[in-house]
């Protein structure tokens, strides 16, 4: 006999509610100070604590982004006053995986001391970088400074992002992450008129521009800092957080710095640490846009085979079996929605790497366009990111819809923009060139504003701020990969396509080409007429270069629509996340209750 539908219901509605509470309570058991912080001070902080947040959060996101835009010109021009321009490869290299380690790094400090205590960190790391940097007699001193700045970058970028997701529901985190981003559409024209009034003969010089920029990071950062300082001291004096019994307080530094490192699980970001070098750096090393190897060193096989069969299995057993707090708990793991998020953006990141890491010199090459317009044209994808990011944030908060639909759409058109670059390589049309850069920063923008709120939504409180590295890992880790790609097939393959392209009219002096190879925009002086056959030549050979990149980034541009339909759907509802039902100050509204949650009632 069929068993009853709503009997079937209950039952299943059951089940998940016994799985929920089994879940909810064992990670409350361990939930830790730097997140019960964040919850107890979003419940005493009012209005005006409120508005002193988001202005420090408007300051932070405004110097980041400021920074952001900056900060890569002035190193090239102070290696290049240092008579060292190639040891900027080796800082990049260096920076580029200390930006993806920084962000696991950053995510324990906020869990295991604090929000407020992560921003002191990150403050801290960029005054000392920055001012290692203006004082640098040497180029190494200057190195040393930037690595440090980085290490406070990576920790401001996904402070910030964190804290959003602790202080708005889902309904609204969409937009106010894009408006973190907002900045962009002032300072993307600012920040070269920056750069070349500092660096102009006469100007302050880039030192003063280090100089400056560790001045402002005080002010920029100090009112997120004390906001969160003053939340989280009002809540203890209110007793909303437990304060330490006497034999906690008087147990000693030394067993009270073995907690802190238990909880920040350094053993195991050590281990992750190691395991990322040495498994990425010979990437950067020998392929990136920053190579300092070849793959011909036998450097590079020994780091990965060290990296992939020591450094990783011991990180793995680390967090499995010893870790208390490990920095990727095995239930994020099992998590398809988070799985699936850091999927789209270790494979979206690749893609877009592989399309965009070389756009600016083949748009040199195969067009005349002046420098400013093509600086503008490789930034009309980022703005139209930001764009579009904010629409989708503007539109979540009217109809609260489920963010999985238009995830894997998105991503769908951001492949449509891919294709169109097959058509746009081998055409002179501005209008070609310029629509590839608005459908996949459309596509774009939308993806991953989607899979960041998705992802952070199907976890507890707890996992957010892990959650929140893991899936940004994947997209550092993403960079580095498709960055190294798409410079060594770069590398690899123009010299020989422009030589067997210019061949074919005839043309065959090696010294050009290898100029050419190295400065794009020669092209553009020594045979200015687009109808030239030779010009018609270098551009046939820039095109079959980028196809050999979009080749791969489309194929690899489909995993992410397939690991979308994976990750779990939702509404955006005025919720903190869908796993405990809870609201920001961390009290249940919704019971668990799955199909209150999902059909967008709460």
């Amino acid at each position: 006999m069929e068993q009853p539908r709503a009997s079937i219901e209950a039952t299943d509605q059951e089940a998940y509610d016994r799985k929920i509470a089994s879940e909810t309570n064992s990670i409350e058991e361990f939930t830790q100070e730097g997140v019960i912080k964040a919850e107890k001070a979003r419940a005493v902080w009012g209005l005006r604590g409120s508005i002193a947040l988001w202005i420090g959060v408007g300051l932070s996101s405004f110097m980041y982004t400021l920074d952001n835009g900056t900060n890569y010109q002035w190193g090239s021009y102070a290696t290049t006053q240092f008579n060292n321009y190639p040891a900027y490869a080796a800082i990049q290299c260096a920076s580029s995986i200390l930006l993806a380690l920084g962000k696991p790094l950053f995510a324990k400090i906020m869990d295991s001391l604090g929000r407020a205590e992560a921003y002191c960190f990150s403050l801290f790391f960029y005054l000392l970088g920055y001012i290692i940097a203006a004082a640098s007699p040497d180029i190494t001193a200057l190195g040393a400074g930037l690595v440090i700045w980085v290490i406070g970058f990576s920790g401001l970028q996904i402070a910030n992002q964190i804290i959003i997701a602790d202080f708005t529901t889902l309904r609204w985190r969409g937009l106010v992450q894009s408006l973190t981003s907002a900045w962009y559409f002032i300072l993307f024209w600012a920040n070269g008129k920056i750069t070349q009034q500092l660096v102009a003969p006469g100007g302050p010089g880039w030192r003063w521009g280090y100089g400056i920029y560790a001045l402002c990071y005080i002010p920029a950062l100090g009112p997120i800092i004390l906001t969160l300082l003053w939340g989280q001291y009002r809540a203890k004096k209110l007793g909303l957080v437990e304060q330490p019994r006497a034999a906690a307080q008087r147990r000693s530094r030394l067993s009270g710095a073995w907690k802190w490192i238990q909880e920040s699980d350094l053993i195991g970001l050590f281990w992750l640490g190691a395991s990322i070098t040495l498994i990425f750096l010979p990437l950067v090393l020998a392929g990136g846009s920053y190579a300092t190897l070849s793959w011909q060193s036998p450097t590079i096989p020994a780091m990965m085979v060290i990296g992939g069969a020591v450094a990783l299995p011991i990180f793995i057993y680390w967090e499995l079996k010893r870790a208390l707090f490990p920095i990727i708990p095995f239930r994020l793991l099992k998590n398809r929605t988070v799985l699936a998020a850091c999927l789209i953006s270790f494979f979206d990141f690749i893609s877009f790497y592989l399309t965009y890491a070389q756009l600016y010199g083949f748009v040199a090459a195969t067009t005349n366009w002046s420098l400013s317009d093509i600086t503008y044209y490789t930034n009309c994808q980022s703005l139209c990111l930001t764009f579009f990011a904010l629409l989708w944030g503007a539109v979540a908060i009217v109809l609260k819809f489920r963010y999985k639909w238009t995830l894997t759409a998105a991503l769908c058109v951001r492949l449509i923009g891919i294709g169109l670059m097959f058509y746009a390589r081998e055409h002179n049309s501005t209008a070609a060139l310029v629509m590839t850069q608005v459908i996949q920063g459309a596509g774009g923008g939308v993806a991953a504003i989607a899979s960041q709120v998705g992802s952070q939504g199907a976890v507890p409180h707890q996992d957010v701020a892990v959650a929140t590295a893991v899936v940004l890992l994947s997209a550092e880790l993403g960079n580095v990969v498709g960055s190294a790609a798409a410079g060594a097939i770069w590398r690899s393959a123009l010299p020989e396509q422009l030589t067997n392209a210019l061949a074919d009219v005839g043309f065959t002096n090696t010294t050009y080409i290898t100029m050419q190879v190295g400065n794009p925009l020669l092209a553009q002086t020594s045979f200015p007429d687009l109808s030239d056959p030779i010009r018609e030549a270098i551009h046939s050979g820039y095109s079959s270069t980028m196809r050999l990149m979009l080749i791969p980034a489309i194929v690899l541009s489909v995993i992410p629509i397939i690991a979308s339909v994976f990750m779990r759907d939702f509404h955006l509802v005025d919720l903190q996340n869908v796993v405990e039902a809870k609201d920001l100050q961390g009290n249940k509204v919704a019971g668990g209750d799955l199909e209150t949650i999902e059909s967008g009632k709460v």
